[in-house]
């Protein structure tokens, strides 16, 4: 009887209807944040991988200098318009937690906490269903909060001042709280039904990647993520298994111009591995994603330069909506105010989201406030 009741709930993850669900961006197992940290987020994710702050290529932690702490909040305000129908939803995310310190002269160890997938939505509709011979009408109810995150423990090591490398071992887990209601018109004759569940996932995988500067002034960034089994369970039970998604990024940064930075990224990710942890009904796809953006020197503020970031983002969302591929094109803009001296760094970002699947938009605007120290 668990095994059905979780079946339903995954069928419902994938078909609920949008308009009570309330936005594109939440289908299938949820929304995929990108893992970026605020700085990155500002250029669409462009620097993400020569970012330290971003928990995505382990060979970009030396770029810390010698400690880092970050943390940050990202709140989503999403309005999703279909026929006559708006709807508007607000979620709160803690997406990357960052802490590292350099070890030796060469040597740099760090732990981060990222969101991979945010599955927070609510699905609801009327229904009737005969009762000792009578018609009986009622409102079934979905509601789903939970997130996949990603627990990251990192090395790298600084070569020279050309080369640095990384390697990570990854912690996937989390879970999904369900809720399955029946509401009748007359509850004082028939009452109400609900039974809640919660859905666990786990699993694993390795990562590497380096940071090289080949010819001068053009950074080479690269990673690797190779996923490992992963499934889901309730209680003791297994109930579904498939492997952690692979995921390739690279990018090219150009520093030649004093102050600024220039990057264009690449990232591609096998969300299909996925596919067996839902039900037959789950749309899921393979992206990749393109972004470009530019950091460069701002007005200065206590003797010290600000940053001003810039940057756009083209990808599909890798879970579907009725039989239709979920498109999204982001603008983003950031900065950046250094604090105490240089010693630590508020970052503030921007991004505005449009997405499309058939004849349904979304616009999300997603608001990144996060505070790096470098002791």
């Amino acid at each position: 009887m668990r095994r059905l009741f979780l079946s339903t709930v995954l069928a419902a993850a994938s078909a609920a209807p949008l308009v009570a669900q309330g936005a594109l961006s939440v289908q299938g197992f949820g929304y995929p944040a990108g893992q970026l940290g605020t700085r990155a987020a500002g250029t669409a994710g462009a620097v993400a991988e020569t970012d330290a702050g971003s928990p995505l290529n382990p060979g970009a932690l030396p770029g810390a200098g010698r400690a880092i702490f970050s943390f940050q909040i990202d709140p989503e305000f999403r309005q999703v318009k279909v026929g006559g129908a708006t709807v508007n939803t607000t979620t709160a995310r803690f997406p990357v937690i960052n802490i590292g310190t350099r070890l030796m002269a060469r040597g740099f160890v760090g732990v981060s906490f990222s969101t991979l997938l945010d599955r927070t939505w609510d699905a609801s509709y009327s229904d009737s269903v005969t009762v000792a011979g009578d018609r009986v009408h009622s409102t079934v109810a979905t509601t789903v909060r939970g997130a996949i995150s990603d627990a990251r423990l990192a090395f790298a090591w600084q070569f020279s001042e050309k080369l640095q490398a990384g390697l990570a071992f990854h912690a996937l887990t989390g879970a999904s709280r369900m809720n399955l209601s029946r509401e009748f018109t007359d509850s004082t004759t028939f009452g109400s039904l609900s039974q809640n569940s919660v859905l666990s996932y786990a699993g694993s995988a390795v990562s590497a990647g380096i940071v090289t500067l080949p010819v001068p002034h053009l950074f080479v960034g690269a990673s690797i993520r190779l996923g490992g089994a992963m499934n889901t369970r309730t209680g003791d039970s297994v109930v579904t298994r498939a492997k952690v998604p692979n995921r390739y990024g690279a990018s090219l940064t150009y520093d030649g111009i004093p102050g600024s930075l220039i990057a264009v990224r690449i990232n591609h990710e096998q969300w299909s591995r996925m596919r067996s942890l839902g039900s037959s009904a789950l749309q899921v796809k393979d992206v990749t994603e393109l972004s470009a953006g530019v950091d460069f020197a701002g007005p200065r503020f206590q003797g010290q330069s600000t940053q001003v970031r810039l940057g756009a983002r083209t990808r599909d969302l890798p879970f579907g909506w009725n039989g239709n591929t979920v498109s999204e094109r982001t603008l983003a803009i950031g900065g950046g105010l250094p604090l105490a001296r240089g010693w630590a760094m508020l970052d503030v970002s921007v991004q505005r989201a449009l997405r499309k699947a058939g004849d349904v938009t979304e616009q999300g605007t997603i608001l990144s406030v996060g505070l790096t120290v470098r002791p």
